[in-house]
């Protein structure tokens, strides 16, 4: 064990790939989303509890369960990567419960579709430029078929909620004081979104490097700071 310990670290240090240690990582994933979505799940998962609140809850769920999923592919030997596998729609699921959360449930509330706030409409559109430019990175990559097509799905799902998690970072506050309640929510939610579009796009191009894993452990503590920062938030509206 410490002999594999020490195989990491030199890794690291001289950014080899590091396949030995994908499990491990996976696992601090899961157990990164498992404290989440537990600590939200007590909390918001029962009758007459904010759906919004609720649905950030259930986001989170679904990371855990792709990352489970992932974890029992690795450990039975079967293939994570240049393939289709339903763990991929774990991040799928997690940012369209994002994305309903906001856009049913918020926008409104701030946007009434005028050209009051257009400009900051316009401003939120560079989230989803950003996530097709790095998705047009894979594409044109060394990625197999499968992979760029369920890559694709995944872009397609964080560009959509990238674009109301900035759009709700920037535009200003109403008098309830929702959406200042939530920025910094969205704030992690953003981050989450761009650092699963560099793990894929890592993933398409070179494999398990040390990028990658860097990537994932920021992953783990963006995961589990999703569900403290929205009740933190949902606390203070609801004063």
């Amino acid at each position: 064990m410490r002999a594999e310990f020490w195989g990491i670290i030199i890794c690291f240090l001289k950014g080899d790939k590091v396949e030995g240690f994908i499990v491990y990582i996976y696992l601090a994933m899961l157990a990164a989303a498992a404290v989440g979505f537990f600590i939200g799940a007590v909390k918001y998962l029962r009758p007459r509890k904010p759906l919004y609140a609720s649905m950030i809850v259930l986001g989170v769920g679904c990371i855990m369960i792709g990352k489970a999923y992932t974890i029992l592919r690795i450990i039975t030997g079967l293939e994570i990567e240049g393939i289709f596998h339903v763990g991929m729609l774990g991040t799928v699921g997690a940012f369209a419960f994002f994305f309903s959360a906001n856009f049913g449930q918020i926008d409104s509330l701030v946007d009434d579709g005028g050209g009051t706030f257009l400009k900051y409409r316009l401003i939120s559109l560079s989230a989803i430029i950003v996530t097709a430019a790095m998705y047009l990175f894979i594409l044109l990559g060394p990625a197999p078929t499968a992979e760029k097509i369920i890559d694709g799905v995944v872009a397609v799902s964080i560009a959509a909620a990238s674009y109301f998690h900035l759009k709700h970072i920037i535009i200003p506050d109403i008098d309830y004081g929702v959406v200042n309640c939530l920025r910094i929510y969205n704030a992690l939610a953003l981050a989450y979104g761009l650092l699963c579009m560099l793990e894929i796009m890592s993933a398409a191009n070179g494999g398990f490097t040390v990028f990658r894993v860097t990537v994932c452990l920021l992953e783990c503590v963006v995961s589990l700071l999703l569900v403290p920062a929205m009740d933190k938030g949902v606390q203070k509206w609801s004063k």
